[in-house]
């Protein structure tokens, strides 16, 4: 099992924040300015919006194929 210690979720913060700033298409980066509280959002919601295109299948269209056949086959 390994330590999960402050410093380690320390530097996964940091890692994660500088990453995900850099995201233009989400509008975290705006102007090329990336400011400490845009860098905290996409941090803890790298995805901003639940869109039919960004959003869970599930929610939008049902269940895929492959569930859909594994339902079939089990009803009999």
């Amino acid at each position: 099992m390994t330590n999960r210690n402050r410093a380690l979720r320390r530097h996964h913060q940091k890692r994660l924040k500088a990453k995900r700033g850099q995201y233009n298409s989400s509008g975290f980066c705006q102007f090329g300015q990336v400011t400490p509280r845009n860098a905290g959002v996409a941090y803890h919601t790298p995805c901003r919006c639940s869109c039919w295109m960004c959003g869970n299948q599930r929610q939008h269209f049902g269940a895929n194929m492959q569930e859909r056949r594994a339902e079939l086959k089990h009803k009999d």
